[in-house]
């Protein structure tokens, strides 16, 4: 996580709000979107996590506050910002659930209030991670990561097939979303260390000491 944080802020203008997104529902992105906020957080950086897949929510769930009032309530007019940030119990890291509104979720994510959002928050935090949809699944992926700074799209480790991965990237690329990589989730480290791929190496225990707290 830390190497992946570093590989979004080593980049010619390190990006604010981050949209973390997959092909396929199951491929980890909302892990990976907590972890890396975790990690980020704990770095001392003022990190937000804001669950924007509302039609299956899942970092209420990680948190366990599902049902709390979270992002669809606050679009829709019903509740104060200050009202739906939530701190984590492990860290110092800030985050909005999805809400307790059934709604239309592609216009509000495309309205002036879901901008604003952004804009409001981009002055309080060093970074805002978006944990959206799948971009196959909901054109609600492609319309968040078009106002995002950057997108990282998930693929699970030999799993999600290549020809799914490219019909991602190009829907995504249709949307105008900056696409700046992919992550290789639920990587067997026992199975890849023995693959003869040159990142493999890290795997071995000679580099233990340097993954300490």
């Amino acid at each position: 996580m830390r190497t992946l944080r570093a590989s979004l802020w080593l980049g010619t203008e390190p990006p604010r709000v981050v949209v973390v997104t997959a092909a396929r529902p199951g491929e980890g992105k909302t892990t990976t979107s907590v972890a890396l906020a975790r990690s980020a957080a704990m770095n001392g950086e003022r990190v937000l996590l804001i669950d924007c897949d509302v039609r299956q929510p899942s970092v209420g769930r990680v948190f366990r506050c599902e049902g709390a009032a979270g992002v669809t309530d606050l679009l829709l007019g019903q509740a104060l910002l200050e009202r739906i940030i939530r701190r984590d119990h492990l860290s110092s890291l800030d985050y909005i659930p999805a809400g307790a509104a059934e709604i239309h979720s592609l216009g509000l994510f495309m309205s002036e209030a879901m901008a604003g959002l952004l804009d409001r928050v981009r002055r309080d935090y060093d970074l805002i991670i978006l944990d959206a949809p799948p971009a196959l699944a909901m054109a609600d992926a492609r319309v968040v990561a078009r106002l995002a700074d950057a997108t990282l799209l998930c693929v699970k480790w030999r799993d999600t097939p290549r020809s799914v991965v490219r019909n991602s990237l190009g829907l995504l690329e249709e949307a105008h979303a900056r696409v700046v990589g992919a992550a290789l989730t639920q990587v067997d480290a026992k199975v890849h260390g023995r693959s003869g791929y040159a990142d493999a190496e890290v795997y071995h225990p000679r580099y233990g000491g340097y993954f300490r707290e």
